[in-house]
């Protein structure tokens, strides 16, 4: 078995591959450090990693307030593609009684960043990336931007270290435009696999406001995936974790399903899926 890379819009969900950067050694944290060379050119591998076929997943949020008690969780289904120059995704939500609560289209490429949402079956409109964390549903705070993650393809984006958490890790830091939050986010990328195992977002003062933490990797046939993901509020500390339930890989999907047209209706779905 080859492990292959997570890519969420995609690096939520492909197989883990090793890159192999170089380095040099890092005194300080006693890991190599990447020079800058072989740290663009990561960050590069990183984000030009593609899917080998299309990607179906249905998946369960908790909402799990710092006090009181854990909310019913709210069901959904995404569906990845990776096209020339980009990746595309698409997410549909329910409410508590199985109506259509919120759907979306995300692109995400090296120059082009966009979010179409509809709610409750309305025409679809495009998400002004000013104010880029509308909830999923009422009572959620996992957003299109937290699935989409448009930092990891900023231009602006600096190699900090390469420090350990579970892993070793190479850590980098996104600067938004002026005036758009999150102004700046710190993201770490599994060393070896080339996986995003944390993201941190932070306001104009630097003061962290939410942060996306990989929880748990599931094995589906012979291929890893993202069984869990949570997503943390820091002035709240309210969390919502997302669960993986079931897969579809190497889907073929019809092309007007990343079309924003079509988020009044449900798109289709494959007909065999595996569990989690």
């Amino acid at each position: 078995m080859k492990p292959g890379l997570l890519s969420l819009t995609v690096r939520w969900v492909a197989c883990l591959i090793a890159l192999g950067a170089l380095a040099q050694p890092n005194t300080v944290s006693g890991f190599r450090k990447l020079t800058q060379e072989d740290s663009a050119k990561f960050l590069g591998d990183f984000r030009n990693s593609r899917l080998s076929g299309d990607l179906c997943l249905r998946f369960e949020i908790t909402h799990k307030p710092r006090r009181g008690e854990a909310s019913v969780p709210v069901p959904g289904t995404l569906w990845a593609s990776s096209v020339a120059g980009g990746q595309l995704l698409r997410g549909e939500i329910k409410d508590a009684q199985g109506r259509p609560a919120l759907s979306f289209i995300a692109f995400k490429s090296a120059t082009e960043r966009r979010v179409w949402v509809s709610l409750k079956g309305a025409p679809a409109k495009e998400l002004d990336d000013r104010a880029p964390l509308v909830p999923l549903a009422e009572g959620l705070l996992i957003s299109p931007f937290d699935l989409q993650m448009p930092f990891t393809h900023w231009p602006q984006a600096t190699y900090l270290t390469t420090e350990r958490r579970r892993r070793p890790v190479n850590v980098y830091e996104a600067t938004n435009q002026a005036g758009r939050e999150p102004a700046k986010v710190t993201f770490s990328i599994d060393s070896v696999y080339g996986v995003l195992v944390q993201a941190i977002c932070q306001d104009a003062r630097g003061e962290p406001t939410r942060q996306m933490q990989v929880e748990e990797f599931s094995k589906v046939g012979e291929q890893w995936m993202l069984a869990e993901c949570s997503v943390r509020d820091e002035a709240s500390r309210d969390t919502d974790l997302l669960r993986i339930t079931e897969a579809a890989l190497d889907a073929k999907f019809a092309p007007e399903t990343f079309e924003p047209a079509t988020l009044t209706r449900p798109a289709a779905q494959p007909t065999h899926f595996q569990k989690l």
